[in-house]
């Protein structure tokens, strides 16, 4: 599965699904966000939840790095929007 990232044209989360299909979620429909780590044995999983006009949407990171790259992208792209 490909990783999950910020759309900065057009404002929006995009969340890989089947093959070349995604998700798309704009930034402005996103009203509450929370965040959770949990232990898999020797791993850490890195959740984020999404919640808003469409529901919710979970999305985990194996790795801090792709979490953290994640929220700083998601946080710059909430204050230029």
């Amino acid at each position: 599965m490909g990783q999950v990232r910020i759309d900065p044209h057009s404002k929006c989360v995009c969340i890989p699904r089947w093959l070349i299909f995604s998700k798309k979620i704009p930034l402005n429909q996103i009203k509450q966000k929370s965040e959770c780590i949990e232990n898999d044995g020797a791993n850490k999983i890195f959740k984020l939840t999404l919640a808003g006009d469409f529901g919710k949407q979970e999305i985990k990171f194996l790795d801090y790095d792709s979490y953290a790259t994640f929220i700083y992208e998601y946080q710059k792209a909430t204050l230029t929007s």
